[in-house]
């Protein structure tokens, strides 16, 4: 899908908040691709295409990655107490 108007991001999710990006990937109307599934690793890889010019797709797209940040520390933390919601 090669537009002028969108860029093209691509994500690896973890399949434990899988439904939270896919949550946000279609309340926003984000084109998207699966482009793969890493069983061994219990992710799956998905390109967005988001609008260049679109505020309100950079907001979603930094909620998702903010969402991909907080779980790559809650995941890695030391800390088995760690709530990743909560941050």
């Amino acid at each position: 899908m090669k537009n002028k108007n969108f860029t093209e991001e691509t994500i690896q999710v973890a399949v434990d908040i899988i439904m939270d990006v896919l949550n946000i990937i279609i309340k926003e109307g984000f084109k998207h691709e699966v482009i793969q599934v890493v069983e061994n690793r219990s992710t799956i890889v998905i390109t967005l295409f988001h609008q260049k010019d679109s505020l309100r797709h950079q907001r979603a797209l930094d909620n998702i990655k903010n969402l991909l940040d907080e779980y790559k520390e809650y995941r890695w933390s030391e800390n088995e107490q760690l709530n990743w919601r909560e941050h």
